[in-house]
């Protein structure tokens, strides 16, 4: 560990990966370790690097990493773990707040979930992906890359065409954006508001290593709370249908006890309070609880379903297992027809279709 480590990153439009991981590798240095910052176009040549042994680590965004897990393995190689997200939540580019912009505004986004929630917060809007913008309004064509895409539609929003638009946190800075911008949290700033749990692996950065790497080299990169979001994300997007995969918000977190329990008592929440207290009653400060946050919508957003749950760290992988079965109860029980309680009665839909 006195030689130099040698760490690729790659960066995607919606996450940053390379100042990430120079920042921390920079905090180490501090402490003795020698390392150098290699930036990779794509995944194969990172991959190559790796498996050659002229690279450590490689740190890639989860969402790309584990779509490409043949590939990795192919390679003589494996995901040891992953990095806390740092801004996994979007944000709405618009002079006005979401509650406060007018009747029927114009909203575009291009994240499915995202849009679905924006519905249930507020029905009048109007939410189109950017290759409908066209359809909608009078405008140029579209632009293909992703940082092009964002200044194009900023100048939109500049122009009154559109009153806002949905990116990342690091698509909004890459593009140069000057216009106003508000984070849609997970956590309304005001009880009773909106939430917005945000898409599966958001901001999420996956440590890829060769195959019997010295578990010291993994341990420079991988954070204990970003090794638990990976595990539980990909096991539940692992477990879901395709067709649902696009339509999930998730969020997973580990929580302490005492900002639990400040937590349950602003919101008068018994039940959250309880979670805090093992068989007997007690409290255990010490111990680390595991968050998990799940829900989908209804693409008008009129209805939702959700799960919570709230474990000690050592349970988590158990808990995880139990809300994957709970989870399909619920979907199955909820898209399922409505029986009629007399045959004369009209055909009723379904409460999630």
């Amino acid at each position: 560990m006195q030689d130099r480590i040698r760490v690729g990153a790659i960066d995607t439009p919606h996450c940053l990966v390379s100042k990430q991981i120079k920042y921390h590798m920079e905090t180490l240095e501090g402490k003795g370790f020698k390392s150098s910052v290699i930036d990779f176009p794509d995944l194969g040549s990172g991959l190559d690097q790796v498996s050659s042994g002229r690279l450590d680590i490689l740190a890639v965004p989860a969402k790309l990493a584990l779509s490409l897990t043949d590939s990795i393995t192919n390679k003589g190689c494996q995901i040891v773990g992953a990095r806390t997200p740092r801004r996994p939540s979007p944000i709405l580019i618009s002079p006005n707040r979401l509650m406060y912009q007018p009747k029927s505004a114009i909203i575009v986004c291009e994240i499915e979930i995202v849009k679905r929630q924006l519905l249930r917060a507020r029905p009048d809007l109007v939410v189109i992906h950017p290759e409908r913008v066209k359809d909608s309004i009078d405008c140029e064509n579209i632009p293909r890359d992703e940082i092009s895409r964002s200044i194009w539609l900023g100048n939109l929003l500049q122009d009154g065409k559109i009153d806002g638009f949905v990116s990342s946190r690091k698509q909004y800075d890459d593009s140069g954006q000057s216009e106003r911008r508000h984070t849609l949290l997970p956590f309304p700033q005001e009880r009773g508001g909106p939430h917005f749990l945000p898409p599966a692996y958001s901001d999420l950065i996956a440590i890829v290593c060769r195959h019997g790497s010295p578990q010291e080299l993994e341990n420079t990169l991988t954070e204990s709370e970003g090794n638990t979001v990976l595990w539980v994300q990909s096991r539940v997007m692992g477990g879901i249908s395709d067709s649902m995969r696009n339509a999930i918000g998730i969020q997973v977190r580990h929580r302490q006890v005492g900002a639990l329990l400040r937590q349950a008592e602003e919101y008068r929440d018994i039940v959250l309070e309880q979670a805090c207290h093992n068989s007997e009653g007690e409290i255990i400060e010490e111990e680390v609880r595991v968050e998990v946050r799940i829900e989908t919508i209804s693409s008008n957003g009129s209805r939702t379903i959700g799960l919570d749950r709230l474990v000690a760290k050592r349970e988590f992988q158990h808990a995880t297992i139990s809300l994957l079965r709970d989870w399909d109860v619920l979907v199955s029980e909820s898209s399922r027809k409505v029986p009629k309680d007399h045959q004369t009665d009209t055909e009723a839909p379904s409460f999630l279709q």
